[in-house]
């Protein structure tokens, strides 16, 4: 008789938005929180700002570890039609994932699975890395992108909204058990004071 095959639930979040929205001012917002609360949270949010030279905005991605900065669009002038991503500096800021592969990672933070990840590019490998590796991914997509996501993920990875308490009741389910991480830390200063 052949057993029922084992379904692992994958660790993946992904915060579903709207095309054009923002989702990463809560990626970060929830990423500071949980650093706050001792937890190795590592990866790349983005940040837009108003571009002095054209009516696109300046996309930057922000290593969550360090504050480096990779500004990944490119400024094709107005009549452009290109995509203006700058696929060099998305693969140079690919370094911060495996880097935080490499080390003790709690959660990995994407900014999004966009085009270029849809098309089997830009920072795909680093994500299906992590998921493989067991450690937790939160990312985002853009709802035009969903089913390219679902077919990636076999519609595994949980839909969340981007408000925080949906971020934190998916957390819930995949953080690391046992003794809180702020714990941890002040354990060797009261064991000093004893």
């Amino acid at each position: 008789m052949a057993e029922d095959p084992i379904e692992i639930p994958l660790k993946v979040g992904v915060i579903v938005r709207p095309a054009e929205a923002a989702a990463t001012d809560s990626m970060e917002g929830f990423a500071r929180i949980l650093q706050g609360q001792g937890y190795h949270i590592r990866g790349l949010v983005q940040r837009n700002s108003p571009s002095p030279t054209s009516c696109a905005c300046t996309m930057t991605l922000v290593d969550l570890e360090n504050g480096e900065e990779f500004r990944i669009s490119q400024d094709l002038g107005s009549g452009s039609t290109c995509c203006r991503v700058d696929t060099r500096a998305v693969a140079e800021a690919t370094s911060v994932l495996r880097r935080a592969m490499a080390g003790e990672t709690d959660l990995l933070i994407v900014n999004k699975f966009g085009k270029l990840e849809a098309q089997g590019r830009g920072m795909i490998d680093e994500m299906l890395a992590a998921v493989s590796c067991g450690i937790p991914l939160l990312t985002s997509v853009e709802a035009p992108l969903l089913e390219y996501w679902r077919e990636l993920t076999g519609g595994l990875a949980q839909e969340l909204s981007p408000g925080c308490g949906a971020l934190m009741r998916w957390w819930d389910t995949v953080r690391p058990r046992g003794v809180p991480r702020s714990s941890r830390l002040l354990r060797p200063a009261q064991t000093a004071e004893a």
